[in-house]
C-alpha cells in the first residue's frame, strides 16, 4: 500500500526559512511589514516545499475569500445554451480569472431562492455580477438587500433602485439604429413587434424606435406586441398582416420574434428585403441562420458581463463610492432581411 507524504505545514516552511512561525504566517497572509528579505526566504521555502496556503483560513484573517459569485437565472439555463446568460457569464468569468480569483456559479431557483440569498449573505463570497432576465424581478428585490459589493448585467425596471450598480446595452439607442436601418431603406409603412410592457429593454427599445420615426418626420409606426418568442412574433406579425397588409418594413424586439414574423411575411406572401424589409434585436446565432439571414440590433452581451466584472471588483477596492451604472452601446449586424 502506497502511502502519500505529509503535506508540508507552516511550521516546516518557517523551520526551512530560519524564522519564526508567526513570520511565515504574516508572510504567506500578504501582510507586508515583514523585512523583504525574510519574505523573500519564506516564499522561497513555501515555493521548494509544495506548501499551499489554508484557503479558509486565510479568508478569516483577511476577511477576502478571493472568489467572487456569479448568479444566473436556472430558468435560462434550462432552455439550453441561452447568449442572453451564456455571453455574460463568459465575459465576468474571463475578468475574474484574469485577476487570479475564482468565479462560483450560483444558480436561481424561483421556487426558493432562500438558499442562493442566504449564501451570498454568509460570506462565502466577496463579490457578485448578477445576471438578470425579465423573470428575474423578485430576485432583484431580494438581493438589492444584501451587504455585498453587487454589479446587475440587465435592468428589469426603468425604476431600479438608484443605490444599485448595473451594466445594461443602449436598448433606446439601438431601437433609434432599427428605425434608420429602414428608413435608410426607403421604408415608410412601419410596424414594430415591441416586447412586453413594464419591461425595461423593450420599453426602451420602442420608445427609441418611435422617437426616431417621429424626428424624420415619418408616420406613426403599427405597433403589436410579443413576449419575446417565437410563437409570439408570428401571432403578433399576422395581427400587423391584417391590419397594414401595404406593410414595408418592420423592427421585432428580439430576433426570435423576427424569426416568428418572417415565417409569416412568407405565407403571406410577402418577399423579405423585396417587399418588406425586417430587423431584429440581440444578434443571436437565430438572426445567422435565418431565412434570409436577418439584420439585427447587436447587443455587446459578453462585453456587459466583462464591464460588470470591473466594476465589482472596483468596488472592492472603493466599496463607498457612488453607484456605478453603464450603458454600453449597440451597433447594426447588416444581413439579407433589409
Amino acid at each position: 500500500m502506497t502511502t502519500q507524504p505529509a503535506r508540508p505545514t507552516l511550521l516546516d516552511v518557517a523551520r526551512a526559512a530560519e524564522v519564526s512561525r508567526a513570520t511565515a504566517s504574516r508572510v504567506l497572509a500578504g501582510v507586508e511589514t515583514v523585512r523583504p528579505d525574510l519574505a523573500r526566504r519564506v516564499l522561497d521555502a513555501a515555493g521548494a516545499l509544495g506548501y499551499r496556503t489554508n484557503t479558509a483560513a486565510r479568508a478569516l484573517r483577511s476577511g477576502s475569500t478571493g472568489s467572487v459569485a456569479l448568479v444566473a437565472p436556472s430558468s435560462e439555463l434550462d432552455r439550453g445554451s441561452s447568449p442572453f446568460v451564456g455571453a455574460p457569464l463568459q465575459g465576468a468569468s474571463s475578468v475574474i480569472f484574469g485577476r487570479s480569483l475564482q468565479p462560483v456559479l450560483l444558480l436561481d431557483d424561483e421556487r426558493d431562492r432562500q438558499p442562493l440569498v442566504g449564501y451570498l449573505s454568509a460570506g462565502h463570497v466577496d463579490a457578485a455580477v448578477v445576471v438578470l432576465q425579465r423573470e428575474s424581478l423578485p430576485l432583484f428585490r431580494e438581493l438589492a438587500e444584501l451587504d455585498l459589493p453587487m454589479v446587475f448585467v440587465g435592468r428589469p425596471t426603468a425604476a431600479m433602485d438608484a443605490r444599485l450598480s448595473l451594466v445594461d446595452c443602449d436598448n433606446y439607442g439601438g431601437g433609434r439604429q432599427a428605425a434608420r436601418v429602414l428608413l435608410e431603406a426607403g421604408r415608410q409603412r412601419l410596424a414594430t413587434i415591441a416586447g412586453p410592457a413594464g419591461y425595461a429593454p423593450s420599453d426602451d427599445r420602442l420608445r427609441g424606435f418611435q422617437d426616431e420615426l417621429e424626428d424624420s418626420g415619418i408616420q406613426p409606426a403599427l405597433v403589436a406586441s410579443g413576449d419575446f418568442s417565437l410563437a409570439s412574433g408570428s401571432a403578433a406579425a399576422r395581427e400587423i398582416v391584417g391590419r397594414r397588409p401595404d406593410l414595408d418594413g418592420l423592427f421585432a424586439g428580439s430576433d426570435l420574434m423576427a424569426l416568428g414574423a418572417l415565417r409569416v411575411l412568407h405565407d403571406a406572401g410577402l418577399r423579405v428585403a423585396h417587399d418588406v424589409s425586417v430587423v431584429g434585436f440581440d444578434d443571436t446565432v437565430v438572426a445567422e441562420t435565418a431565412s434570409p439571414p436577418l439584420t439585427t440590433v447587436r447587443q455587446p452581451l459578453r462585453e456587459m458581463g466583462e464591464r460588470a466584472a470591473e466594476l465589482v471588483l472596483e468596488m472592492l477596492g472603493m466599496p463607498e463610492g457612488p453607484p456605478r451604472r453603464e450603458f454600453l452601446p449597440t451597433s447594426v449586424t447588416l444581413r439579407r432581411s433589409v
